[in-house]
C-alpha cells in the first residue's frame, strides 16, 4: 500500500513539473497591409516626382513581404535588392546606410554580417518603428541613397500618426 502511495506521489510530482509555470504567447506589433501600402505608394510617388526609377519593398517584423513595387524603368536587380535593404534595416533596427558606413570603415563585425542571408551593406533600407519597436522595414533600390532616403521618409511620414 505504501508503495502505491509513493508511486502515485512520485507520478504526481513528475506530471506537475512537466506543466510550464507561466506559459504565455508572445505578442508582436506589425505593419498592417493598409499602412504598408500607404508607405509604398507615398515612397513611389515621391520617387516618380524626382524621375527616379526604383523598386520598393515594405516588410513586416519577421521579414515577410507585405508590399513590393517595381516602378517603370527600374532595372531587374533592383527588385531583389530593395527586399534585402528592407530586411537589413528591419533585422538590425537601423538604416542600412549606417551599416554601409561601418562596413566601409572596416568594421569586422559588419564584414561578418555582410555574409548573412538577405543582408546587404548598401544604403536604401530604413526600419519602421512604432513606440521604439521595429515593426517593419522599407527598402528602395535604383538610385543613389541620398536621393531615395527622401522618398522613403515621405512614405514613412505618410503613416507617422499611426505609428505612435
Amino acid at each position: 500500500m505504501f508503495r502505491t502511495i509513493r508511486f502515485l506521489l512520485a507520478l504526481g510530482c513528475v506530471c506537475a513539473s512537466a506543466v510550464p509555470v507561466a506559459a504565455q504567447l508572445t505578442v508582436r506589433m506589425d505593419l498592417s497591409y493598409a499602412m504598408a501600402k500607404t508607405i509604398a505608394d507615398a515612397t513611389m510617388a515621391s520617387c516618380v516626382a524626382e524621375n527616379l526609377q526604383v523598386s520598393i519593398h515594405v516588410i513586416d517584423s519577421a521579414g515577410d513581404t507585405i508590399v513590393a513595387l517595381r516602378g517603370d524603368g527600374a532595372r531587374p536587380f533592383t527588385f531583389e535588392n530593395s527586399y534585402e535593404k528592407a530586411f537589413t534595416a528591419m533585422a538590425f533596427g537601423r538604416p542600412s546606410a549606417e551599416m554601409q558606413a561601418e562596413y566601409a570603415e572596416g568594421n569586422s563585425t559588419r564584414a561578418q554580417q555582410a555574409d548573412f542571408p538577405h543582408v546587404v551593406m548598401i544604403g536604401g533600407g530604413v526600419p519602421v518603428l512604432a513606440d521604439g519597436e521595429v515593426v517593419g522595414g522599407v527598402g528602395i533600390s535604383g538610385a543613389a541613397s541620398s536621393s531615395t532616403d527622401v522618398c522613403v521618409q515621405a512614405g514613412i511620414n505618410a503613416v507617422a500618426a499611426g505609428l505612435r
